[in-house]
């Protein structure tokens, strides 16, 4: 027998109805990860399983910014390296919206790069992946 009430009924039925939906990126199938960034936790993961592909060696990653700090190849013949600090981001353009001082960071790591005259180095990891192999061979 139900104890509820009418009304704790009807509201029970409207969050179940109302519940939020889990929503995905496009399908990418890209070593493991399904589905695209659809915010900037998905960057940092992705970032995460290419960095070193890509040529960083990451030293600390954090909630506060700069988001990131490492370092980066610049010259293989001379093995010369530059520390680099990196904001990631869904959409660059969401750095100038989050008031982020341009001085005090080197990169922005995205999802997708819609922000033109950007005063920064972008890094757009949707091109990104699409340079590397989509899956690795274990042994």
């Amino acid at each position: 027998m139900d104890n509820s009430t009418p009304s704790q009924s009807i509201i029970s039925e409207i969050k179940k109805k109302n519940k939020s939906k889990e929503i995905f990126g496009q399908p990418i199938d890209f070593r493991g990860l399904r589905f695209a960034p659809i915010n900037e936790q998905g960057v940092v993961y992705l970032f995460g399983m290419i960095s070193s592909e890509i040529g960083f060696y990451i030293e600390s990653v954090r909630t506060g910014f700069p988001d990131c700090e490492g370092k980066r190849c610049f010259d293989k013949k001379n093995n010369l390296w530059e520390h680099v600090k990196i904001e990631f981001e869904f959409k660059s353009s969401n750095f100038s919206q989050h008031g982020h001082n341009p001085d005090e960071c080197d990169v922005i790591v995205c999802w997708q790069n819609d922000w033109e005259d950007c005063p920064l180095e972008v890094i757009e990891l949707k091109e990104e992946i699409r340079k590397l192999p989509k899956n690795l061979k274990f042994a």
